[in-house]
């Protein structure tokens, strides 16, 4: 689902990637969103921060269903400073925020913070971004 696009001149649409996954034995779900920001970083791209975020926030009320625990994760190319993160601050739980440029990779959850379980930073193995974890109980 397209939900920004990028300054003039740059790489163009960016989109949201959902994907549900169902625990066989207990029949809980889960709606895992990965979002690849636009640029210039912290920009929120063409639309702004703001609109972003709500598009972010829309494809997940369009596709989740009642009974869904929702992740979204990602590199947002927006620090926590960002409007986009601010936005979605107020709507879904941050757990999570990297280092590399400045934070622009983080993890969402509609659960609460006592559901996190172990987060961590794996570090870059080789990409110019970390790549972060984390474990949670639904």
């Amino acid at each position: 689902v397209d939900v920004a696009e990028d300054q003039p001149g740059l790489w163009g649409r960016r989109s949201l990637l959902l994907a549900r996954f169902k625990h066989v034995a207990s029949g809980k779900t889960v709606l895992l969103a990965n979002h690849h920001g636009p640029l210039v970083v912290g920009s929120g791209g063409i639309c702004g921060g703001k609109a972003t975020a709500w598009n972010i926030l829309r494809a997940i009320a369009e596709h989740a269903q009642a009974d869904d625990a929702i992740v979204l994760m990602g590199d947002f190319n927006a620090e926590a400073s960002s409007e986009t993160v601010q936005t979605l601050d107020r709507y879904i739980n941050r757990h999570y925020t990297g280092v590399s440029f400045r934070g622009v990779d983080h993890i969402f959850s509609s659960c609460e913070a006592m559901h996190i379980k172990e987060v961590k930073n794996l570090g870059n193995g080789g990409s110019d971004h970390d790549a972060l974890a984390e474990v949670l109980t639904i």
